[in-house]
C-alpha cells in the first residue's frame, strides 16, 4: 500500500469556535499534534465547514504529489535562520504562490500545500522518524496559523499572561528575556495563556487576548536563576533538542487564564543592571517593533485585517521598554501595579 494511501485517523479540536480537523495515517504525525493542542480536544464538532488538516509521511521527496505549475511564482525564501527562538526550526524554505494554493517547501523536510480559500491544508513530511516532535510540531503550526487567520484569529511572537482579567504580552526573539520574564511572572502568581504564540482577535470593543497553552521551553541559562527549574526532575523537565521544556501546572499553582484584554505589552531587553525598569515607548515604535513577531502574510486582504487588529492592540495596550537587570525574581513588584493601576 502507498504511504498516502494509509487509513487516516481523525482528531477533533475546538479554537475559540473554529473546529479542526486533523488526520493522518501516522502516529509519530499523531503524537506531536494532540501534545500541541491538548487543551482544545474535543470528541464531535457541529460546524459544518471546519478547517482540515492532514500531515503525511513519506519516505523521499519524490513521493510528494505536488509539481510547480508554470504559472507558479515565488513570493519569499528564507535561508535557515532560526524561527523565533527555536533553533530547531532553522530550515531553508521557499513560499509559492501556485493558483490558489500557498506552497511552503522546506525542501528535505517535506513540503506544505495550504489552500486558505477551502480551509485545508497538506503537509508532507520526508522521513518524519528521523525529525524532532518540536519540528513536527512547528511545521503543523505554521499551517494551522495560515488557516486561523483567515477566521479572524491571529498569532503573534510573544508570551503572555493574565491577571485580574487583564492581560501582559512580552513579544520577542531569544536572548532578550521574554522566557525568563514570562517564568518570573508565572510563578509569583500569573496565570498563563502561552509562552510563545497567544491569539488575538478582535472583540469588537477591544482587541482580545486568548490563551494557546504550550509547553514552555527553558535554556540552561535561564533555569539557573530558578530554583524550582533547577531542582526539577527529569520527568517534569523534558529534555529537547536544544532546551528543556514543562508544563506550567506541572511546576506552579496555576491554571490556564481567561480570554481578556491586554493592558501592557512589554519588550524586554537584558541590561547589566542591578534593577530592572521601564521606559515608556511611543505607539509608533511599539508597533514597529511588534510586526516582525507575526508571521509572515501572503494574502494582501487577510494582511490588512491582521495589521489593523496589531494597530488597534498597541493603541489599546502601555507599551514599555523593559530593561531587565539582574533582579529577576523581583519583576512582579515592577510589572503587578501597571495591571492594579489600570484596573
Amino acid at each position: 500500500m502507498n504511504v498516502l494511501e494509509k487509513p487516516m485517523i481523525e482528531y477533533l479540536f475546538s479554537l475559540y469556535g473554529t473546529t479542526v480537523r486533523y488526520a493522518t495515517a501516522s502516529p509519530l504525525l499523531a503524537a506531536p499534534v494532540n501534545e500541541l493542542l491538548r487543551h482544545f480536544r474535543r470528541n464531535s464538532s457541529e460546524e459544518s465547514a471546519p478547517l482540515t488538516l492532514c500531515l503525511h509521511a513519506v519516505q523521499e521527496r519524490a513521493d510528494i504529489p505536488w509539481t510547480k505549475s508554470s504559472s507558479a511564482r515565488q513570493l519569499s525564501s528564507g535561508t535557515g535562520a532560526a524561527v523565533g527562538d527555536r533553533p530547531e526550526t532553522g530550515l531553508p524554505y521557499d513560499v509559492i504562490q501556485d493558483g490558489g494554493r500557498l506552497i511552503a517547501d522546506f525542501h528535505n523536510a517535506g513540503v506544505l500545500v495550504i489552500d486558505g480559500v477551502q480551509g485545508r491544508a497538506d503537509g508532507y513530511l520526508i522521513k518524519p522518524e528521523s525529525m524532532h516532535a518540536n519540528l513536527i510540531e512547528y511545521l503543523f503550526h505554521t499551517a494551522l496559523i495560515q488557516l486561523l487567520r483567515r477566521r479572524g484569529l491571529y498569532s503573534i511572537h510573544a508570551a503572555a499572561l493574565e491577571k485580574y482579567g487583564r492581560g501582559v504580552l512580552i513579544p520577542g526573539m531569544s536572548g532578550r528575556g521574554k522566557t525568563t520574564s514570562f517564568i518570573s511572572l508565572l510563578r509569583s502568581g500569573y496565570r498563563y495563556l502561552s509562552d510563545d504564540h497567544p491569539l488575538i482577535r478582535d472583540a469588537g470593543t477591544h482587541v482580545e487576548a486568548l490563551p494557546f497553552p504550550n509547553k514552555i521551553n527553558v535554556t540552561e541559562a535561564t533555569r539557573a536563576f530558578f530554583p524550582e527549574l533547577r531542582n526539577a526532575p527529569d520527568h517534569i523537565l523534558h529534555h529537547g533538542s536544544s532546551k528543556r521544556s514543562f508544563h506550567a501546572e506541572d511546576l506552579y499553582p496555576t491554571s490556564v487564564g481567561n480570554c481578556c484584554q491586554p493592558a501592557a505589552m512589554l519588550f524586554p531587553h537584558v541590561v547589566d543592571a542591578p534593577h530592572s525598569h521601564l521606559e515608556l515607548l511611543p505607539k509608533s515604535r511599539a508597533l514597529e517593533v511588534l510586526l516582525p513577531q507575526a508571521l509572515l502574510v501572503y494574502d494582501p486582504e487577510v494582511a490588512r485585517q491582521e495589521f489593523q487588529v496589531l494597530a488597534r492592540l498597541v493603541q489599546q495596550v502601555d507599551c514599555y521598554r523593559l530593561h531587565f537587570g539582574r533582579d529577576i525574581l523581583d519583576l512582579p513588584k515592577l510589572i503587578t501595579p501597571l495591571l492594579e493601576k489600570g484596573g
